[in-house]
């Protein structure tokens, strides 16, 4: 991997336009910059200034379903490109400038192939629209759920654009959803994302947080934080928690507690050894023994669920799946929210390999001995992040 730029790196926070205008949501905020971009243009400068050595468009409230409140779907593209432009041209072409990507809303009950292909198509259609406005990269802000997050990287990594992930978490690392952070952290860096961090209102809580995170992490980790509500000590601890890069809620406000992060050390190395061997559910990851101790084979059958909620009082680590058509690959993905282990699975053809790989929300364990070219059986598990056993 090859990281957009050096480490460690200070990120200015401002992610949405209403951050600027301080407006409420019955007034759209976009316009307003569109229309006066001064205030856009002023905030962005002052953050470099201040210290940001990168700058995010705050495009994250530049969405369909937002704009299309005010009447105004159709400027989708143009205030997303608008916004960015305006962005470049207040820091220049020597500051990196990421675009916003906010969660897509759909909501799951329960979980669909259909739903994941909107997510993916939602993320993809915004995500190119701010690579062709000139950003160097994405931030996915505030994630909820594992499959949300899954379909927005893997769109990132169509297009070829890196993209960083932030969640939203608790003191134990959870959203409301309870999605875990750590088991994000396993699935998503094992798709291809190119950093990932965690927002705890709770500071102390967050250095805690990342620096349980940091043992399983290829990636940089992103600490994101509020400068006007944080003391100086509570920094240096952030500084010092594992993460490498910073995103500062209230860069362009002050510049005083700057100087802890540009001489933070840079822990994220690429020799270093980090203990990743783990498969994952939304909840949980779990790390993986040499040896694994195997259900006996589950079909996927009309009773998946109750056979494979049997399997979590048994003396096993992960369950034996055998998927013998796409149906049966739509049914894991609609059933493995019954189990609290992980799934090992095994497919004869590669259509339904890759069906597996992509609606299973988590990170599977695929068995080498399916009946599948081997390049290609590697290539579909890297592609998707999956432990070849």
């Amino acid at each position: 991997m090859s990281f957009p730029f050096r480490l460690p790196v200070l990120c200015d926070g401002i992610t949405e336009c209403c951050q600027l205008t301080e407006n409420d949501s019955d007034i759209c905020s976009e316009k307003i910059i569109f229309a006066a971009p001064e205030c856009l243009i002023n905030a962005k400068r002052q953050s470099v200034k201040n210290g940001s050595a990168v700058v995010l468009s705050p495009t994250g409230g530049v969405t369909h379903s937002r704009l299309e409140e005010f009447g105004l779907d159709e400027e989708f593209v143009t205030y997303n490109t608008f916004i960015t432009e305006k962005t470049t041209e207040a820091v220049g072409t020597q500051i990196p400038v990421g675009g916003v990507a906010v969660p897509s809303r759909l909501f799951v009950p329960p979980y669909t192939r259909n739903i994941f292909e909107d997510a993916y198509f939602t993320y993809l259609e915004k995500m190119t629209v701010l690579k062709d406005a000139g950003v160097h990269f994405i931030l996915m802000k505030n994630q909820n759920n594992l499959w949300d997050m899954r379909a927005g990287v893997l769109a990132a990594k169509s297009i070829n654009i890196p993209v960083f992930v932030t969640m939203k978490v608790d003191e134990d690392g959870k959203n409301p959803n309870g999605t875990d952070y750590i088991a994000a952290l396993i699935t998503l860096q094992a798709i291809g994302a190119d950093a990932f961090g965690i927002f705890c209102k709770d500071i102390d809580a967050s250095c805690r947080l990342l620096e349980r995170a940091f043992p399983h992490a290829e990636i940089p980790l992103i600490a994101v934080f509020n400068t006007e509500q944080s003391d100086m000590e509570q920094l240096t601890e952030i500084s010092k928690s594992g993460a490498s890069v910073f995103i500062d809620l209230a860069c362009w406000k002050n510049e005083e507690k700057r100087s802890v992060f540009q001489t933070a050390p840079s822990l994220f190395r690429l020799d270093t050894e980090k203990d990743s061997y783990a498969a994952a559910i939304d909840c949980e990851a779990f790390f993986l023994p040499d040896n694994l101790e195997l259900s006996e084979p589950v079909d996927c059958t009309y009773d998946m669920s109750d056979n494979i909620i049997d399997l979590d009082d048994e003396n096993i680590n992960a369950v034996y799946i055998m998927l013998n058509s796409t149906d049966d690959a739509a049914m894991l993905s609609e059933n493995a929210a019954m189990s609290r282990l992980p799934f090992l699975i095994h497919a004869n053809d590669s259509i339904t390999l890759e069906a597996a790989l992509r609606y299973y929300q988590g990170r599977l364990i695929v068995d080498t001995r399916c009946d599948i070219d081997e390049s290609e059986l590697t290539s579909l598990s890297q592609k998707y992040g999956a432990i070849l056993y």
